[in-house]
């Protein structure tokens, strides 16, 4: 049976790993392979991001973040609601100051005037969902309607939480 000193260190070496292979693939999802672009449509990882069900991209960015969290296997589904990405993160560090963030954490943000006065996620584009990453935050742009890092459409949000792998 292995030592208690053991499983610790087991429990601390797992969550740097999904940190780690989170930023990995959010940082390669806008390259030629991860990202295909072919006429009116978007593919990350070969899931199609701009259909109907996302407003034609608008509203993917839950989307988007949960493909990323499924292929490193921190979910097992894609969602389409930042409300839905918090749930099942609900198991993870909860991190308040935005200058705590770090490559691997989701980022979660409110609409400066739309969202509610408690930040609460209520859907219709009120809350906005991201990875931050070693390059950048990773996000849906709903401006662009694709995957990009940063860019202009942020500034139309503020800061709500972040969440860290356990």
């Amino acid at each position: 049976m292995p030592s208690l000193s053991c499983l610790l260190a087991f429990v601390l070496a797992s969550a740097p790993g999904l940190a780690r292979r989170i930023d990995s693939v959010a940082s390669v999802s806008v390259d030629p392979g991860s990202l295909r672009i072919e006429r009116d449509s978007v593919f990350l990882h070969g899931v199609w991001t701009n259909g109907p069900d996302t407003r034609e991209g608008k509203w993917a960015c839950a989307k988007v973040v949960s493909i990323v969290l499924r292929r490193t296997g921190a979910m097992k589904n894609i969602v389409l609601g930042v409300r839905d990405i918090e749930v099942a993160l609900k198991g993870w560090r909860r991190i308040s100051e935005e200058d705590s963030l770090r490559p691997g954490d989701v980022v979660v943000w409110a609409r400066r005037y739309q969202a509610p006065s408690d930040g609460s996620c209520i859907g219709g584009g009120t809350c906005h969902v991201g990875i931050q990453t070693s390059k950048g935050r990773f996000h849906n742009d709903p401006m662009l309607r694709h995957p990009s890092f940063d860019g202009l459409s942020l500034l139309a949000f503020r800061f709500k939480a972040g969440y860290r792998s356990p």
